[in-house]
This record gives C-alpha cells, structure tokens and sequence, in this order.
C-alpha cells in the first residue's frame, strides 16, 4: 500500500471509484467526466478522475529533459579504391567530411524546429489551465465525500484561477514575441545550408537562444505552476484519505469527521514485523485499522496461499493522547516513526472497547508506529491541531448543535451502581459501558 508513488512523500490516488491518490493518466491528457446524474435515485456523487499533482511533476520533467538532438559526430567515411592515387582518397575523403559535417548541421536545425516554435511552452501553459480548471470540481468532490477541513481549498483555487487569468495572456504574448526572433535566426541558417555552407557558429547560438527563451517563459509561470501542484497534492491526499474511510471495515461516529491517513506499520508488543495497515486521524480519534496479506500455508519457509485481512486493531480518543512525536530512523533517517503517549489511565482499545495490554500486563499506553508516506513531524502536528482544537477553524461545516450538547448532558455516574465514570464521551456516541460494573449506559 502506498499513498503516492515516486519520490512525493504521500500517496497516489487511484481511479475514479476510489478517489485521488491517483493512478496513471488518462490516454490523451484529459480528464473523464462523471456520468450524467439519473433522475429519482439518491446517491453519492462519484469522484472525477483526478490527474494528479505526481503525474503532472512526471509530465512536466519529461517535457524538460534535454532534447536527444542528432549528434554532429561525422560517421565512417567510405572505403577508397585501392586504385585511386594518394592525393584523390585525401580529396574524396575531406569531400565526405564536409557533407557529412553539412548533413549533422541540418539535422541538428531540424531536431531544433518544435523548440523553435516554444511547442513545450504550448504544452505546459494547457497543463497548467487544465489542472486550475479541474480545480473547483475536485474540491467540490471531496466535499460531497465528507471532508470538511481546509476550508481555503476553494478560496486558494479562486485565487489561482484570477493569478492565471492575467498571467497567461502575457506568457503568451512573450511566447509569441520569441517565436518570431527565434524563426527569423532559423531562417538564416537554414539559407546558409542551403548554399552548401556550414553554419556552425550561427547553429549553436540558435541553440542557446532557444534554451535561453524556453527558461525566460518557464519562469514566468513556475511559481504558480508550482502553487497550483501543491494544490492539487493536498487533493489527492485528501481523496486517498477518503477512499481509506470508504473502503474501511469500521464505520465513523454520526458526527465524526476524516481529517488524514497514511499507510502504516504498528509495531504491536510481540509481533517483531509489525502489522501493516492505516493510520487514520477524525477530529475525535484516532484508529489503526489492519490491511495485509497474511500467509496461511507455507511449506518449508515458503508461502503457499494468503488471504487479506482487515480488521480495527485498536482506536483511542485524541484528548486521551497526552503526547505524539514524530522522529526519523534507520539509514541516513530514511524512516519515519510517530510515538505515542496515552494519559495516565488510558490505553489503546480494542475493537470491542476494552483496552489492550502490553506484556507485562499493563494498559497499552505507549507505542510506536512506523508511518509509510509521511514524516512523523508531520503527523505529530496533525494530531496536536486536532487535540488543541485548532483544526475547527478550517471547518466547512459546522458541528451539529445537538451532538454538542448530548457530550456536555452526559452522566458522570453510573445510575446502575453510581460510580464516577471517566471514559471519554465523543460527539455521536450513543451509548457506554460502565468500567466497574459492565452495565450498558445508553446516552
């Protein structure tokens, strides 16, 4: 499981069902649309393909690599007649160089001509419009799947779209201007080798003209090629978080919310490789669910057959999380870890609410998790903007009123044998079990 391939530190988003930590781009360099809706059925909006912020950095070095322009090397002259005097193989031989020489010129100015007409320019400027012009849609996707944070998502897409209203048409005019000094050098050279002369000098100051005009355009636009890309990676991250919360074998509280995830390892008391799976992060929890491939035959240290599981290993309240470190490990620090420190008293808990223990018989209150996609510091910081309360401030959508007041109206004694409870109580919980005496506690 990966969240984004290549060296991007998150996750791709897959096709169109799942959401946007992408797959490879669509043939042409398009972007689907979703089917027409149907009239009398209730469903979800579908999530558009998304051509996504690593596809376009991988497009984008394409386009830039240096041209494999035909070589100017001379190739292996004819063998002379055994027969021809010294002086006539020495002028046959200078004759085959100077063609040899003229040709490699006219193939340079010709593997040059795309260059001169700035066609990567072209290319790019598309690229650019069609990624804002997705923009708005791709937002107003997610926020049909639910997320409701990065409240600046539409008003950064608003922006970006103004910024290149008014910077496109001068790229294009300065394309334009170039275009016509660049043709105008490509014609006096391509008269000199019409007249059987070499252009050597003249061919490469074209070159360096034309590597000169293509940097000048690029950086007229670079800045916000690059704002619009990192856009558009906060969706594909976003996107693939949603499809992680789709595709869960667990369901979110009535008014919880997904704010990130990433693949993850957990390095679980016991078991030395870990076990691999989601870190997920809502504004009230935060879960790790298990997704591998386990063997289940092996025959002489050889896997035969697997199956895929996935199951909820454990979740905790984020106000129960008195620390998260993010820390790097292994190689040159190649790997990325986040600690966690639960409050005196709680422990990670199990699918079924009761808590897990080390193996010593404690509360499971610290562990670690080897994150696959994003740097601890990071995710530290995620979950301390949750914890502090900072996050709301991005909300779209504000928090159902009723939800609110059901946590504050909650009891604090069990009316069963009236001890003080001290579990965390979160917004769309609809009920609890009482520590000390097992009873159920509707809310």
């Amino acid at each position: 499981m990966q969240k984004r391939p290549g060296p991007p530190r998150r996750p791709a988003a897959p096709p169109a069902q799942g959401g946007a930590r992408p797959g490879g781009p669509r043939p042409g360099g398009g972007l689907s649309k979703p089917p027409p809706p149907r009239p009398n059925l209730e469903k979800k909006i579908l999530p558009k393909r998304m051509v996504t912020a690593v596809e376009r950095q991988e497009r984008k070095a394409l386009r830039r690599a240096a041209p494999d322009l035909p070589g100017s090397s001379p190739g292996r002259p004819g063998a002379e007649s055994a027969t021809g005097s010294a002086a006539g193989a020495a002028a046959s031989a200078a004759a085959a160089g100077v063609a040899q020489s003229l040709q490699a010129e006219v193939d340079r100015l010709n593997g040059l001509q795309s260059q001169i007409m700035l066609s990567p320019i072209s290319d790019e400027l598309e690229d650019i419009a069609a990624a804002i012009s997705e923009m708005p849609a791709n937002i107003v996707n997610i926020r049909s799947r639910g997320y409701v944070f990065k409240s600046f998502l539409e008003r950064k897409a608003e922006t970006l779209t103004q910024q290149w209203t008014q910077l496109r048409p001068q790229v294009e005019m300065a394309t334009q201007t170039h275009q016509q000094q660049l043709r105008l050098e490509a014609n006096q050279v391509q008269a000199t080798l019409s007249r059987g002369q070499l252009a050597t000098p003249a061919l490469s100051a074209l070159e360096g003209k034309v590597s000169a005009a293509l940097r000048s355009l690029q950086g007229m636009y670079d800045a916000l090629d690059d704002n619009a890309n990192q856009t558009q990676q906060l969706l594909d991250d976003i996107s693939w978080t949603l499809q992680q919360v789709e595709q869960a074998c667990f369901g979110l509280l009535a008014t919880e919310s997904p704010v990130e995830a990433v693949p993850a390892n957990w390095k679980k008391p016991g078991d030395k490789d870990g076990v691999e799976g989601v870190l997920y992060l809502t504004d009230q929890r935060l879960l790790f669910e298990q997704k591998e491939e386990v063997a289940t035959k092996k025959v002489l240290f050889i896997t035969m057959a697997k199956e895929k599981v996935q199951t909820l290993q454990w979740a905790v309240p984020v106000g129960q999380i008195e620390k998260a470190v993010g820390s790097t490990r292994g190689l040159v620090g190649k790997d990325d870890y986040l600690t966690l420190t639960l409050a005196e008293g709680a422990g990670l808990q199990g699918p079924d609410g009761q808590l897990l223990y080390d193996e010593m018989g404690r509360p499971l209150r610290t562990t670690d998790i080897h994150l696959k996609g994003e740097r601890g510091e990071a995710w530290q910081g995620f979950i301390g903007r949750v914890k502090s309360s900072e996050i709301e401030s991005e909300r779209t959508v504000p928090v159902d009123a009723e939800a609110v007041g059901a946590v504050a109206n909650a009891p604090t004694k069990c009316p069963h044998c009236g001890a003080t409870l001290t579990q965390t109580i979160l917004r769309g919980q609809t009920e609890m079990t009482c520590e000390f005496c097992g009873s159920l506690i509707r809310l």
